[in-house]
């Protein structure tokens, strides 16, 4: 199990002038298809301006006061700030530190695959077949502009504005808790801090969670790769293996499938408050070993319904595929 406040930094290194260290947390719990670095930065570096085509990202400083920039201009972020960078011109973004202290900050991103991303001040094009660590194999390659047989620019037009350029949007330390789960034994209030910040691709929920209540049953879904992080208190988790307690910065990952059956449940005496992630996934199917009842989804779970399908159903009430027909007649 991997720690976002005791991390185990996996990468130091200069990548284009810029002096980090890396701690490649989503690797570390064994996600496959989310992705999440915890940065460090010295004063005076300066991250690499760019943006994805394929994957939409997330940030949440842990400590520090580091500046982003974004396609308006720069503005230095506080501590705990949650920032969304859409696909394309609209989310390009990079981080520095202008200040005299270390930062910190978080990165989650969809890792789609393949992956091109463009660095408009060096004139860079990087071609990926899959976002992944150069350990785990696959072609990657960052090419100059300049150098294309034929190159086809994108339009003029005005990228959508970013939402990241705006402050104030989503906070970790300040969420905004909607009023949620009244039910006893599972009440609990949850900030949807990914669509207060702008995400629509990856979902960012915090639940803060008091003794004895649960916020969902013990389920795991049939599409979407999740992934937690224990941010206050000792709340603890059940997965096919049993229930351990968790610590604060513990992250813990929940793949697709039976394998990432998990329930959190608060058993100690104060609230505690843990930060999901998910690559909301449409359409989505879940399934609940403990009542035996699937939950059938139009849309991502948590995402705005939009008009389409949210059903459950007893897996007792299972029919064949042909009850209820008849063939044609004459």
């Amino acid at each position: 199990m991997s720690n976002a406040f005791s991390p185990h930094f996996d990468e130091e290194r200069s990548s284009y002038g810029v002096n980090y260290r890396r701690a490649r947390i989503g690797y570390q719990a064994g996600c496959e298809r989310l992705g999440l670095s915890l940065w460090e930065l010295p004063p005076g570096q300066e991250g690499i301006y760019h943006f994805h085509y394929g994957s939409e990202e997330l940030l949440v400083v842990l400590s520090g006061r580091p500046s982003l920039r974004t396609p308006i201009g720069w503005r230095q972020l506080r501590e705990g700030e949650v920032a969304a960078f859409p696909r394309g011109p609209g989310g390009a973004h990079a981080v520095s530190n202008r200040s005299d202290d270390v930062v910190r900050f978080l990165f989650f991103s969809e890792m789609s695959a393949p992956e091109v991303a463009i660095y408009p001040d060096l004139e860079i094009v990087g071609a990926l077949e899959r976002m992944s660590a150069p350990e785990r194999g696959g072609f990657a390659a960052w090419l100059r502009l300049a150098d294309a047989f034929e190159h086809h620019p994108a339009d003029d037009e005005e990228p959508p504005p970013c939402p990241a350029a705006k402050d104030d949007r989503a906070s970790l330390p300040v969420p905004g808790f909607g009023a949620e789960g009244e039910r006893e034994g599972f009440r609990h209030r949850r900030a949807r801090l990914g669509r207060q910040a702008g995400s629509e691709r990856l979902g960012a929920s915090l639940y803060e969670i008091e003794p004895g209540q649960s916020p969902w049953p013990y389920h795991w879904h049939a599409a979407s790769e999740e992934l937690l992080i224990a941010v206050s208190g000792t709340p603890s988790l059940r997965t096919p293996s049993g229930w351990q307690r968790l610590v604060e910065g513990d992250v813990v990952a929940f793949p697709s499938g039976e394998t990432g059956a998990r329930q959190v449940h608060n058993r100690s005496g104060s609230a505690a408050q843990v930060l999901m992630v998910s690559e909301m996934t449409a359409p989505e199917v879940a399934f609940y070993p403990d009542s035996e009842k699937v939950g059938v989804f139009g849309s991502a779970p948590g995402a705005p319904r939009r008009g389409t399908l949210e059903a459950f159903f007893a897996l007792e009430s299972e029919v064949d595929f042909w009850h209820g027909e008849t063939p044609p007649g004459d």
